[in-house]
C-alpha cells in the first residue's frame, strides 16, 4: 500500500497510485501507452471514463486485478467544505449522472480520489486538457482532498473574466449544436484539422487511426452534453483556480503544469503558471497532447516527481533534462 505522506519514490519504497483523466472525445484507451509505462514503474494506475453513467463506484486498476468498490453515497456537496479529515462528512445521496453538471463530474472524481486514497494511499491526479480542467475544478470544489499531487497537462485554468466566460459559453454552445446537427464523424473531420492538433499529423498512420477511433467512440448527444456541462465556461475564474492550487502547495502537495513547446496557447498557460510560482514543464517538440506525442518523456516526468515540495526559497531555474525543459519557480 502506498504511503499517504509521500507522493512518489524513485525506484525504492511505496509509489503513489495514479488517477488519469482523459480529454474531450476520448476514452481511457487514450492513456494506454502511459499506463504501460507507469506499470513498469510499479505504479497502480486508474484511467477513468469520465462519461461513465453508473451511480455506484466500481473501480478497477488498469492491471485488471482486484476491484475497488464503494456505494454511491461517498460524495459530498460543494458546500460541505472539510475542516478536518478530508474523508469525513459523507452525504446520503447517490452520485449524480456526471453529465448533469460540472459539479457532478467533480463530485465523482473526488469520490474516486477518496476511494483510492482509503485503500492504497494518497494518489497523484493527472488530467489532460478537458480532464485537466476537471481535475483543477475538483480542487476548487473539494479542497483538502487526500491527494499526493496534481499534474495538469495542457489544461485551461478558468476564464480570465466574465467576458471570457460568455465567449466560452457561446463557443461551446455552437460546438454542441454542430455535433447534434452534423453527427460525430463530420464534427471530427472538422475537429482534427484545428491548429491545436496540427502536430498530430506527424504521427504514424496507425496512431492517427487509433486517435480517430477514440474520438468516435461516443455518440453526438454525449459529446454535446459534455461541452454544455463541462465546458470551460463552468470553471471557476482563473484567479480562484490559482488560489486553490496555492492551498495545495501550502499543504505540501505537488502541483505541476505540463505543456508542449509547439502548443503556443498552452505554453503561454505554462508561463502564467510559472509566474504564479508553480513549476511548469515544456516538452520540446510536443504539441497539445504531450502524453500521446512524447509518451516516454511524459512517463519520465512522473517517474521523477515526488509529492512533497522542498522547503526554503529556490531561485528561478531553467534546466534541460532528456528532451524537456523544466522551469522551477518555487517560493
Amino acid at each position: 500500500m502506498a504511503g499517504k505522506g509521500n507522493a512518489f519514490a524513485d525506484g525504492k519504497g511505496a509509489k503513489a497510485p495514479v488517477i488519469l483523466l482523459h480529454g474531450f472525445a476520448q476514452t481511457p484507451a487514450s492513456w494506454d501507452g502511459i499506463v504501460r509505462a507507469l506499470q513498469e514503474q510499479g505504479r497502480r494506475t486508474y484511467a477513468l471514463n469520465l462519461f461513465e453513467p453508473e451511480s455506484d463506484l466500481a473501480l478497477r486498476a488498469c492491471d485488471c486485478r482486484e476491484e475497488l468498490t464503494a456505494p454511491g453515497d461517498v460524495v459530498r456537496d460543494r458546500a460541505d467544505r472539510p475542516t478536518g479529515d478530508p474523508a469525513s462528512h459523507p452525504t446520503s445521496h447517490p452520485i449524480a449522472d456526471p453529465l448533469a453538471s460540472m459539479g457532478a463530474v467533480c463530485d465523482r472524481v473526488a469520490a474516486i480520489v477518496r476511494l483510492v486514497a482509503a485503500v492504497e494511499g494518497a494518489p497523484m491526479l493527472v488530467g489532460y486538457s478537458m480532464g485537466g480542467r476537471i481535475a483543477a475544478e475538483t480542487m476548487v470544489r473539494h479542497p483538502g482532498l487526500p491527494l499526493a499531487g496534481l499534474l495538469l497537462e495542457s489544461a485551461g485554468l478558468g476564464p480570465a473574466d466574465e467576458a471570457a466566460r460568455v465567449a466560452l459559453a457561446e463557443r461551446n454552445g455552437e460546438w454542441a449544436a454542430r455535433l447534434r446537427t452534423e453527427g460525430v464523424a463530420a464534427f471530427m473531420d472538422w475537429w482534427e484539422v484545428l491548429p491545436l492538433f496540427a502536430t498530430q499529423r506527424d504521427l504514424p498512420p496507425a496512431v492517427r487511426a487509433a486517435i480517430r477511433a477514440d474520438r468516435e467512440a461516443h455518440d453526438a448527444e454525449t459529446l454535446a452534453r459534455s461541452l454544455e456541462a463541462w465546458g470551460a465556461h463552468h470553471q471557476a475564474a482563473e484567479r480562484e483556480t490559482v488560489a486553490a492550487l496555492v492551498q495545495m502547495r501550502v499543504a505540501g502537495r505537488l502541483v505541476l503544469y505540463l505543456a508542449g513547446s509547439r502548443d503556443e496557447r498552452y505554453a503561454a498557460h505554462a508561463a502564467r503558471v510559472r509566474a504564479a510560482g508553480f513549476p511548469a514543464v515544456l516538452v520540446e517538440g510536443a504539441g497539445h497532447n504531450v502524453h500521446l506525442e512524447k509518451p516516454e518523456v511524459f512517463a519520465r516526468v512522473i517517474a521523477q516527481l515526488r509529492g512533497t515540495l522542498p522547503s526554503g526559497s529556490l531561485p528561478l531555474q531553467r534546466a534541460t533534462l532528456a528532451g524537456l525543459e523544466l522551469f522551477s519557480g518555487l517560493e
